[in-house]
């Protein structure tokens, strides 16, 4: 793989990363309602996914998943519903987060670790968008396909991590002292909640 395709790639990968999309609002959401931790968690978590993706494009299964249309509707309902389901319990939860609780009474980062890998990985629409992207910067003359996966891959990981931890850090600063208002918090739940749906709707339909 040349270092023009890899250059390429990667300034075309930090674009479409850098625009406001479903995972930069998750991203977001997470850093603004509850600190720069569990945004920068939920970057994490977002950015794992891709791995997953890129090894399922590695391996064709990818085109294998679009090609059956039972299945790919299947993973966009269990998608759209566990996404409904986070939305339920942000509603059922307390409108308010203090710095000072204890770890045992608040959610911890992990938790938006895993939120954010699951998002992912029942996202069909980042399975479309690596078949559709990928073979673009894919040469097969240069020998192991796999592999030149796998580096794009990588990178697109690599750089989306950044991306989003960038985008939490600043949320989480811009909001470090409004939190502690009972109507700010009330208002991030709610944004939270707006959140949640908005993504269970696009990943749907």
């Amino acid at each position: 793989m040349t270092l023009d395709t890899i250059l390429s790639f990667f300034l075309t990968s930090l674009v479409l990363t850098i625009a406001p999309g479903p995972d930069v609002m998750y991203v977001l959401s997470q850093s603004i309602s509850k600190g720069r931790n569990y945004g920068i968690a939920a970057a994490l978590g977002l950015s794992s996914g891709l791995l997953f993706h890129t090894t399922l494009l590695a391996f064709g299964i990818s085109t294998m998943i679009t090609a059956i249309p039972w299945l790919f509707q299947a993973i966009k309902i269990f998608g759209a519903l566990y996404l409904l389901w986070i939305a339920y319990n942000v509603f059922k939860s307390p409108a308010s987060f203090h710095l000072k609780e204890s770890t045992s009474q608040v959610d911890k980062p992990i938790k938006n670790v895993t939120q954010g890998l699951i998002m992912n990985i029942s996202n069909p629409k980042v399975m479309l968008f690596f078949l559709a992207l990928f073979p673009t910067f894919l040469n097969p003359s240069l020998g192991n396909v796999k592999l030149q996966v796998y580096t794009l891959g990588s990178i697109f990981m690599i750089q989306a991590l950044i991306v989003f931890v960038l985008y939490a850090i600043i949320a989480s600063s811009l909001t470090l002292v409004l939190r502690e208002s009972k109507a700010f918090n009330l208002i991030l739940k709610w944004l939270q909640i707006v959140v949640f749906v908005t993504l269970a709707f696009f990943m749907f339909f």
